[in-house]
């Protein structure tokens, strides 16, 4: 099974959505060091997991008049993270959720501490998927000139054990970043998503993904993070969403998509 699969777009699209935390699928090798019994897996599986955002992004994808392309990661971030740093630099390292996490959503040992060699895992995993969402980026902006990455997320209404408790949560939190989020994009999600109604930039997470090679740098990569508070399309907390929210969403979505991929967006 491949870490990832990428999805063809339109030749001429600058789009790109990336969906890194939808699978729940754990490979057998990594299962069996995992710390926790299945029942415990299971529960950090359902508080972890971006569920339905593949679902979501695939009928955006559907819906926009110009099909965007799609990376999707074939495992859970349980395996590895692709969306942290993977040094010292990492924030989330310091609860235990870097690139490798060793500690779960409520703070209890997933894997042995101190994690002594995680560049296995990262050589496997991690780098791998950061070379080819790289490589698609070098390839739209060889095509349009830009790139334009929406990450597509979810997260549960209630904060996990390493959150803080005191931010919003909101139905849409709009990830942005200072060079990579220009204000016309994150006007554009905002419109898009707009019949949400309660959308709040940066809380209770910040920023979005962008490959390291150009992140921090290169304007040519714009990018927002589109974090759907759960409860908004998956009734009851479960692990199936609900098909209307679902659908609902992914026209949102393919508002936006339309939006970033206009030939004069200025985003």
């Amino acid at each position: 099974m491949n870490n990832f699969s990428i999805l063809p777009g339109h030749p001429s699209s600058p789009v790109i959505l990336h969906v890194p935390h939808a699978s729940r699928t754990i490979p057998s090798a990594i299962r069996a060091v995992l710390l926790l019994d299945d029942a415990a897996l299971g529960a950090e599986l359902d508080e972890a997991t971006d569920t339905g955002t593949d679902l979501i992004a695939a009928l955006g994808a559907d819906h926009a008049h110009m099909r965007p392309w799609i990376v999707c990661n074939a495992y859970s971030r349980l395996v590895v993270d692709p969306e942290r740093f993977p040094d010292d630099s990492e924030p989330a390292a310091a609860y235990g959720r870097g690139a490798v996490y060793t500690r779960t959503c409520t703070g209890t040992l997933l894997r042995q501490e101190p994690l002594i060699n995680a560049d296995p895992l990262l050589d496997t995993y991690f780098r791998p998927y950061a070379s080819a969402v790289s490589e698609l980026v070098t390839d739209r902006i060889a095509a349009r000139g830009r790139a334009v990455i929406i990450d597509v997320h979810s997260y549960p209404p209630r904060p996990s054990g390493f959150e803080d408790p005191t931010l919003a949560r909101p139905v849409l939190c709009l990830g942005t970043d200072l060079i990579h989020t220009t204000d016309c994009l994150s006007a554009a999600a905002r419109r898009a998503f707009h019949p949400l109604g309660d959308i709040v930039e940066n809380e209770p997470y910040a920023g979005c993904y962008v490959p390291l090679d150009r992140y921090g740098h290169d304007q040519r990569v714009a990018a927002v993070m589109i974090e759907l508070r759960r409860d908004t399309y998956l009734p009851g907390h479960g692990h199936q969403p609900g098909s209307d929210a679902v659908a609902q969403l992914g026209t949102y979505l393919a508002a936006l998509i339309d939006t970033a991929a206009e030939a004069d967006a200025d985003v």
